[in-house]
């Protein structure tokens, strides 16, 4: 593994990029909520979520600067591993990737914003727990080394479809979950009001990786 770390070039570029992002994102949600009715399936949610993203690049980004989503793409190759891994057969739901030219290693310099989506609330399914589901098979992916979500990067984001339930609630029961898990509870951002269109959430993990602490968003967006 290289010892050195990102050159605060490097860093800086990474806030700029993900700012762009998440400028994006937090719009594309505004219009998947906006376009109903929405499907109950997660994959259908994926798919129009996609589309969104898509006008909302259009709109924030009329010069096509900003590169794409690109939605289930394998995690990509990382440079530490000698042969492939078993991380490179993991998909996110959706990756953006950028070239860093601040990074001295040019193995290293593709990134990737990663976002990992998943359902909240009550599936009406006692083998199926949704706001246990977020955690287990969610937020677990960015620590568990088989998976390995984002794993040289500083940040990522988990969006979550709220459909059902008090929004309360499946905080309560996603923090339990994390607590079982192991992992950190979800906190509130100071700016955002718990029930509002876009719930903005957010813990940092601590991680086998070499960037570590990491801090993963959770936008939890309301589709009643």
């Amino acid at each position: 593994m290289n010892g050195m770390g990102p050159s605060l070039r490097s860093c800086s570029l990474w806030a700029r990029q993900e700012t762009r992002f998440l400028n994006v994102i937090r719009r594309a949600l505004e219009i998947l909520r906006a376009n109903r009715p929405h499907p109950a399936a997660e994959v259908d949610l994926n798919r129009l979520l996609y589309f969104a993203l898509l006008e909302s690049s259009r709109e924030l980004d009329p010069k096509g600067i900003l590169p794409p989503p690109t939605q289930e793409a394998c995690n990509q190759p990382d440079p530490d591993d000698t042969t492939r891994a078993a991380r490179e057969a993991k998909r996110p739901d959706f990756q953006w990737g950028f070239f860093d030219l601040h990074e001295p290693d040019v193995r290293r310099s593709a990134k990737q914003f990663v976002v990992e989506c998943k359902r909240l609330g009550d599936s009406g399914r006692k083998d199926w727990v949704l706001n246990e589901n977020y955690v287990a098979h969610g937020v677990a992916r960015f620590v568990l080394r088989e998976w390995s979500y984002a794993q040289r990067f500083p940040s990522a984001l988990m969006i979550g479809y709220w459909r059902n339930m008090d929004i309360a609630t499946i905080l309560t029961e996603v923090n339990c979950a994390a607590t079982a898990h192991s992992l950190p509870i979800l906190e509130s951002h100071p700016d955002n009001q718990l029930g509002s269109r876009v719930n903005e959430l957010e813990h940092a993990l601590d991680r086998p990786f070499p960037i570590s602490p990491f801090r993963l968003r959770h936008w939890w967006v309301g589709l009643r």
